[in-house]
């Protein structure tokens, strides 16, 4: 069974008009199929129902009383069959049914009713596809023909027609209180859709970026099931494209304050927060602290959100150093203090890795490479391993050049993890001789940039 989507919604009414939502489904052929039914939060799927199809194929679906009012995509898919299936449905406080009675359900062969959104979405999914044949027809043909022949100006005047009618269209998804234009909206910015066509990749880019910076509905996203994959190609858009940090920082916080809730809020910062740190620019977030801290808006600190609470502006944390490491023969480590204070280098390169990484790998190799021109420059090298095997750890650390070699096997929840808000290796912090933190970094070209303008 291949997976249709069917769009349900119902205008936005007061809350005291909300009552449960249900879907009624008859689908003869797939009795006896288990089946899940989800709704989605971010990028949590949550299960509401998980059940088997009864003799006869009719399936009952209510939204649970504790997600009363939800407004978004909901999936229901089989779980124990060969060939997968089932249906993507969008909720609004919609009551309808969707059924089918041949054993290969179709587009054609699904019927819904009493929910005129879907009758809408499809139109509008029918009208985009067939805009876009046209589209690549019409450019096919200019770059087919030269410029004075008919065919290129017949050509070409359909093809700035077609333009001006994406434009409207996009204008009517734009100003459309439905969630299914929302939906419609989001699930072009997967394809790398904006709300115009150009040849210009530039242009598209920016006109992508700009829609979800100013325009983008991130309540519509957050239960869309395209939360994570959103946020993360529009970073990777900055990184590949645009290559402006300065922008970056200016469109991020310009999404912060448009974020509708304190939930909503809290899980952007938490992809924000990875997409990121994995792209080696903490700099950035280090920019951020202030802003996100004083909004007093995120729900908890756990895991990447931890970095928000911690001041690392001035003096380095303290070094906590296990001396009999490994996690077999030492059942109570000796753990030494490391004082920051009592450095005795000019500067000071604390690295925080893991063994197997392969930035980090890079990392090291580049810092072995340069080593003796980084001694000579005054440089006191310190790693810290998240690693969990010891073995690993003494045969990937032993050709470090340095002294300063250090582990506790506890992984990324070590202490000094912890105290230094590491969330991804490898990460870096320059002191200077008194153990103040000069400066955060997570490539080594930000190290040898650093050590050359000594």
């Amino acid at each position: 069974m291949k997976h249709y989507l069917f769009y349900c919604i119902l205008f936005l009414g007061t809350s005291f008009s909300v009552s449960a939502q249900t879907i009624n489904l008859e689908f003869p052929y797939f009795a006896g199929k288990t089946y899940d039914f989800t709704i989605f939060q971010g990028d949590k799927r949550i299960t509401v129902k998980r059940d088997t199809v009864p003799e006869g194929g009719k399936v009952q679906l209510i939204i649970p009383e504790q997600y009363k009012g939800y407004k978004g995509i909901a999936q229901w898919y089989l779980t124990n069959s060969a060939t997968g299936g089932g249906l993507d449905l969008i909720i609004n406080n919609e009551d309808f049914s969707v059924s089918c009675f041949d054993s290969v359900p179709t587009a054609e062969s699904i019927v819904y009713k009493n929910t005129t959104e879907n009758l809408i979405d499809k139109a509008t999914y029918k009208k985009q596809q067939q805009f876009f044949e046209k589209h690549d027809a019409m450019l096919a043909t200019k770059r087919a023909y030269e410029k004075d022949s008919e065919l290129y100006k017949l050509a070409s005047t359909e093809y700035s027609s077609l333009l001006k009618q994406y434009e409207e269209h996009s204008k009517a998804l734009s100003t459309s209180l439905l969630y299914a234009a929302k939906f419609r909206q989001i699930v072009n910015l997967t394809m790398g859709i904006g709300t115009l066509i150009t040849v210009d990749e530039k242009a598209k880019a920016h006109n992508i970026n700009d829609f979800i910076v100013t325009e983008l509905d991130f309540a519509a996203l957050y239960t869309s099931n395209h939360w994570g994959g959103v946020i993360n190609n529009w970073v990777q858009l900055h990184t590949s494209v645009f290559k402006d940090d300065t922008k970056l920082l200016q469109d991020v916080t310009t999404i912060l304050h448009r974020l509708p809730s304190d939930k909503i809020y809290t899980d952007f910062v938490v992809n924000l927060t990875k997409e990121i740190s994995k792209i080696g620019k903490d700099y950035i977030l280090d920019a951020l602290t202030a802003t996100i801290k004083n909004s007093r808006r995120l729900l908890h600190n756990d895991g990447v959100l931890k970095i928000y609470q911690l001041d690392l502006s001035g003096q380095a944390p303290d070094l906590s150093i296990v001396v009999n490491s490994g996690k077999k023969e030492a059942t109570n480590p000796v753990v030494t203090v490391l004082k920051t204070t009592e450095l005795h280098s000019k500067f000071t390169l604390l690295v925080f890795y893991r063994s197997g990484c392969g930035p980090c790998e890079e990392t090291m190799e580049g810092l072995v490479l340069h080593y003796k021109e980084m001694v000579a420059k005054g440089f006191r090298i310190i790693t810290i391993a998240s690693d969990t095997d010891e073995k690993i750890f003494k045969d990937t650390s032993m050709p470090h050049p340095w002294a300063d070699k250090y582990c506790d096997f506890k992984g990324a929840e070590g202490i000094n993890f912890k105290n230094y808000g590491v969330i991804g290796t490898p990460t870096m912090y320059v002191l200077d001789s008194k153990g103040i933190i000069v400066s955060k970094m997570a490539t080594l070209t930000n190290v040898l940039d650093f050590v050359k303008k000594l």
